[in-house]
């Protein structure tokens, strides 16, 4: 639906004026917040905002779970999704205070069993090209590897030898998630610490994120815990179940809350300091913040042509502000943080809800604010954007047609079988009850559905899962009619890409 491209893009397209960092009237904050939730049916959010090294706004609103009477405030946890580089990034610093890293060390002098699809590359790849999305891989690559699957950091790292890359080395950006895995394993490696326990130890209990965790066991034993939601497909909002994350921790599934991140915000803009406490040194946070990797974008925002990429952040030039930022988005969650730094402004939206746009207008909002420029006021493009894409989908739905009945070309007992895609691994097609065939995932229990017969030797997949749309198989043959592999037709999820994965039957 490509929504949160749609609304990033409105924003920015808007021109503001010059302002001064007064106060932010956050006075009027609480009735937008209430009637967006209406007006977008959103089932919870929680916003802090900093300015001046103090907290001066940090409420919560709706609840944490439809049908259920628990509302959320300002300690609620919300999945933070890729705002959580920026912490992979800040932990990876934190030794390069202490010398123990460069930012231009190899990452093969750490882990040996590093290695990507051409020889050089992997000789070459650096701690500073993790960390800003120059691999020369297609964008989200890897997805398949992470997403609900038990694959481990270490064995998730392992496999990327098998990701083809479609530029050169350091030649184009392509946005990440996999390399922030093979950052943390040098935390863990350098360190002697999980990344986990170190993010805890050096990160969140300094800066008293006590509701803050990397881990789903963790994340699960909080009582206090917003459940992410989506539209069903009657487009009404329904819990879904919380993914593990742990295997993407360090790129996406920091779980944490508006007061925790309001002390995150303070320890960025004071340059290391937190309450008086030098956490990390300001020549670490300057490097974080400077531009390392230029990004192409698609219109004017900030009048100019492009954003950059710090470490972990994304970095934009406005009106004489560096508007430093990132968004977040896993099933059913999303965020947003941006930072003002010459302002000493912080903002951190958390939603449980993934399908709005209400986190774009409600940035919106705090920038009206923030610069008393009534030009961001886009509250009635977003309803209308809203109900165009539900329209859309909805008649989309129903005028799905099949095709004239025909026959697959052999007996169903011929498809089921053992595939594999040299990357992923194992896919399973089996035979149920003589008459319909069922298709899984080995290692991804989510990706697991029946298949439809569509038009000869094309299967509509009926995924079980919520959460993953309808897609299509297609089944390709030699010269003697036997089943060489299928070829998948399946809309993107999240951050996976199901076009990156060849899948070859097994001979027996």
């Amino acid at each position: 639906m490509n929504i949160k491209i749609f609304f990033f893009l409105s924003i920015w397209f808007i021109s503001i004026n010059e302002s001064k960092a007064q106060k932010i009237p956050v006075d009027s904050l609480d009735t937008y917040l209430e009637q967006i939730i209406e007006d977008f049916e959103l089932v919870g959010l929680s916003v802090g905002i900093v300015q001046n090294d103090t907290v001066v706004y940090s409420k919560g609103f709706g609840i944490k779970e439809i049908g259920k009477d628990s509302k959320v405030n300002d300690l609620t946890t919300f999945g933070i999704g890729s705002i959580s580089k920026s912490f992979t990034a800040l932990t990876l610093g934190l030794l390069v205070d202490e010398d123990k890293i460069t930012w231009d060390d190899r990452v093969k002098d750490y882990l040996p069993y590093f290695e990507l699809y051409d020889p050089y590359v992997t000789e070459n790849f650096t701690i500073r090209d993790l960390l800003t999305h120059r691999s020369g891989l297609k964008d989200v690559s890897g997805g398949t590897l992470w997403y609900h699957s038990d694959y481990s950091r270490v064995e998730i790292i392992k496999r990327l030898k098998f990701l083809k890359p479609i530029s050169g080395f350091r030649e184009k950006p392509a946005y990440q998630n996999t390399m922030f895995v093979v950052a943390s394993e040098i935390v863990k490696e350098v360190s002697g610490m999980t990344w986990d326990d170190f993010l805890k130890t050096r990160i969140f209990d300094k800066l008293e994120m006590n509701t803050s965790t990397s881990l789903a066991k963790d994340r699960e034993a909080n009582e206090n815990l917003a459940q992410p939601h989506i539209w069903d497909t009657e487009f009404n909002k329904v819990a879904i179940q919380q993914e593990n994350g742990d295997n993407l921790g360090p790129g996406g599934f920091i779980y944490s809350s508006a007061r925790d991140m309001n002390s995150y915000m303070r320890l960025m803009l004071k340059d290391g300091v937190f309450n008086n406490d030098t956490i990390v040194s300001k020549k670490v946070v300057d490097e974080l913040f400077k531009p390392q990797t230029l990004f192409q974008i698609s219109g004017p925002p900030f009048g100019n042509e492009f954003s950059s990429y710090g470490f972990g952040w994304w970095l934009t030039p406005w009106n004489g502000h560096k508007i430093i930022e990132h968004s977040g988005g896993i099933d059913g969650m999303s965020a947003q943080l941006f930072m003002i730094k010459d302002m000493n402004i912080g903002v951190v939206i958390l939603c449980n809800d993934s399908e709005e746009p209400a986190s774009f207008l409600i940035k919106a909002k705090i920038f009206e604010l923030i610069f008393n420029d009534k030009t961001f006021d886009i509250y009635e493009r977003g309803q209308d954007y809203r109900k165009r894409i539900i329209k859309e989908l909805k008649n989309a739905a129903a005028s799905e047609i099949r095709p004239k009945e025909s026959n697959p070309s052999l007996p169903l007992s011929s498809y089921a079988g053992v595939y594999n895609d040299e990357m992923y691994g194992d896919i399973n097609l089996s035979l149920i009850n003589n008459e319909e065939l069922e298709l899984s995932f080995s290692h991804t229990p989510l990706f697991k559905g029946r298949l439809i017969h569509w038009q000869f030797d094309t299967f509509k997949i009926d995924w079980y899962d919520i959460r993953v749309p309808d897609g299509f198989i297609t089944f390709n043959f030699n010269s003697k009619r036997e089943i060489l592999g299928f070829s998948m037709d399946q809309e993107n999820l999240l951050d996976v890409d199901f076009g990156e994965i060849e899948i070859k039957k097994k001979k027996n």
